[in-house]
């Protein structure tokens, strides 16, 4: 990924109740797991993040190492997520952004814990779904 210069820089720290519970479960500290549970509900959420979502381990809060591993992963993705702890959210434009972002990621990590709680019931929107979606706004993702 190129980096290009940006004017304002916003990176916003958030404990959303959803994408923080289900970061303590295993499978959702695996970012290809979680980027396939969490972005099958909405059309909204390939567009927005179409790198997916980025996933850390546990890091011990406020350490150096957490510090440098944030700064690596939000290279990559707009929204990383601090397994068993928040997340932190970037966007190169005003702070409600970076906002919508984590509200987006919520509202999918919802839909995902409703599923849960119901047996696992619903496969949400199928892949190739999501690849027109994707293409119909010109938009590069290889998540599916």
């Amino acid at each position: 990924m190129r980096l290009r210069y940006i004017k304002l820089h916003t990176v916003l720290h958030g404990q959303p109740l959803h994408l923080t519970y289900l970061s303590h479960l295993p499978n959702y500290q695996d970012e290809q797991y979680l980027n396939h549970h969490l972005l099958r509900w909405q059309p909204e959420t390939i567009l927005n993040f179409p790198e997916g979502i980025g996933v850390l381990p546990f890091i011990l809060p406020g350490s150096a190492h957490l510090t440098i591993e944030t700064m690596l992963a939000l290279r990559d993705h707009q929204l990383v997520i601090w397994s068993q702890h928040g997340v932190m959210a970037r966007s190169d434009d005003l702070i409600f952004h970076a906002m919508d972002l984590i509200g987006y990621a919520e509202t999918a990590a919802h839909y995902e814990y409703l599923n849960l709680i119901s047996g696992d019931s619903s496969e949400g929107l199928r892949p190739e779904h999501i690849r027109a979606i994707a293409g119909s706004w010109n938009v590069r993702q290889n998540i599916f």
